[in-house]
């Protein structure tokens, strides 16, 4: 929602370096048990980046590999601009399902602006399953009908409901607008 996902960004980067097709990588990359993995802390950044040299038999250092694996976030300054004006009038916490490397960018990105994050990585589990959302309450010392719950996958939005959390599946800024006018909350900066 923050960002859109360029993964032909990073699946160039990565074939360009490998000298292998796209498609190889693409299932060298997103082979569901390594990102699952990854995302929810299990493996280290250090650990994903060697599974992947190693299975694309590819040359490339940490530091070369983190700028293509970052290339994944565009950031949307639409959505910024309006989190920012959000943020002046209620607290805003992010949920993220994320890795090590990217939740850098987030965490840089976000300064000033987020009262607290939640990375999946850190805490071992991944939206939609329920003790993310859990952790994320504990964490904020709220009561799930205290919070309103935003997210672009509908298996995640679904998810917060079950918990009791007001939710809404972002496909717009337009219907994000629309959302939180209705709990009294101003959105402009678009």
């Amino acid at each position: 929602m923050l960002y859109t996902l360029d993964v032909e960004s990073v699946l160039k980067g990565l074939s360009e370096c490998s000298g292998r097709l796209i498609s190889e990588v693409k299932s060298v990359l997103f082979s569901p048990e390594l990102y699952e993995e990854f995302e929810s802390g299990s493996i280290s950044s250090t650990q994903f980046y060697e599974t992947i040299k190693k299975r694309l038999r590819c040359e490339i250092n940490f530091v070369r590999f983190k700028s293509i694996w970052n290339s994944l976030l565009v950031k949307r300054d639409d959505m910024f601009r309006m989190v920012l004006d959000i943020g002046k009038s209620i607290d805003l916490s992010v949920l993220s399902n994320t890795n090590e490397i990217n939740a850098e960018i987030l965490v840089r990105d976000l300064k000033g602006i987020i009262k607290d994050v939640v990375f999946s990585f850190e805490v071992g589990c991944m939206k939609p399953d329920h003790r993310i959302f859990r952790i994320a309450l504990d964490r904020a010392n709220l009561k799930p009908e205290s919070v309103l719950f935003i997210d672009d996958r509908e298996e995640n939005v679904n998810a917060a409901r079950h918990l009791g959390i007001d939710s809404h599946l972002f496909k717009n800024p337009g219907g994000l607008v629309e959302f939180l006018g209705a709990y009294g909350v101003e959105a402009h900066g678009l």
